[in-house]
């Protein structure tokens, strides 16, 4: 059996701090059938320097203005040629050289899946301290609960290519949930399948509290356009999600007895994180 294709996109902004261990753990994968795709939305800080070190191992990359992130999405979308496609952000990294290896029997496996996805370990920016442990997002994927709430992690998440043939690319009107929409728009007809295997790590920012507002109303916005409930249990669920999320926050405050910055003093976060990366109980 041929083995598929796999485009791994990496867009960026000003990500100078991480982007190379992003591209190594690309560039450091035992698959062969892999092609690599950077989209860098103008960097001035370092980032473009250390993307051309390795410009002879990339398929392709620019360094140029854009729309933003999701028209970086789409900027990657049109440059792959892969039969699946994983957006790895340029704060994330594959969690180890035999990351797609070992995912591919699993493409293999499922013949009418359109998304097969891992997990991902979040991390802080700053790294974890002794015996700290990473939270894990990616589980079980149910309708039910994912109209509610995005469940997939697109750092792990391999998106056959004719999903995108069938329902279009990413939505440019969106800045921070425009994944979570990408997978909303097949309602429960969504051929997912989860793997329990961690895929890749996330590291977290400071302004990750900051856009969880901001997200929650894009979720809102994308369950609205897709029709995935009620619109009054749309609403009642972000409600409920802002609500505990404020909490959450004022007790975080309260017991760093600050003004809500963490240890290493950062409040915002490069682009090449979108912003669903919310964990719930």
């Amino acid at each position: 059996m041929n083995q598929p294709t796999v485009s791994i996109i990496t867009v960026s902004l000003n990500a100078a701090a991480f982007i190379e261990d992003t591209i190594r753990s690309v560039l450091s994968q035992t698959y062969p059938a892999l092609e690599y795709i950077i989209i860098d939305g103008g960097s001035t800080d370092g980032t473009v320097e250390t993307i051309r070190k390795y410009d002879s191992r990339l398929a392709y990359w620019h360094s140029r203005r854009d729309r933003g992130l999701a028209h970086a999405f789409n900027l990657g979308l049109a440059q792959a040629r892969g039969d699946w496609l994983v957006y790895l952000n340029a704060d994330d990294y594959f969690q180890g050289p035999e990351v797609v290896e070992g995912m591919a029997p699993q493409l293999q496996a499922h013949a009418d899946a359109e998304v097969v996805f891992g997990q991902v370990a979040l991390i802080p920016r700053r790294g974890l301290a002794p015996g700290e442990s990473p939270a894990i997002y990616g589980g079980p994927w149910r309708w039910q609960r994912f109209r509610f709430v995005c469940t997939i992690p697109h750092q792990a998440a391999f998106t056959r290519r004719r999903y995108f043939d069938r329902v279009g690319s990413f939505n440019e009107d969106l800045a921070l949930a425009m994944d979570y929409e990408h997978y909303l728009r097949a309602g429960p007809g969504l051929a997912a399948v989860f793997v329990p295997q961690m895929v890749s790590v996330m590291r977290g920012g400071g302004a990750s509290l900051n856009n969880v507002i901001p997200t929650l109303r894009e979720w809102r916005l994308a369950q609205s356009l897709n029709r995935a409930a009620n619109p009054v249990l749309i609403w009642g669920n972000f409600l409920a999600r802002s609500s505990l999320c404020l909490i959450r926050q004022k007790l975080g405050r309260l017991l760093r007895g600050g003004d809500g910055r963490r240890g290493d003093g950062s409040t915002g976060k490069p682009r090449g994180q979108s912003g669903h990366k919310l964990t719930w109980p």
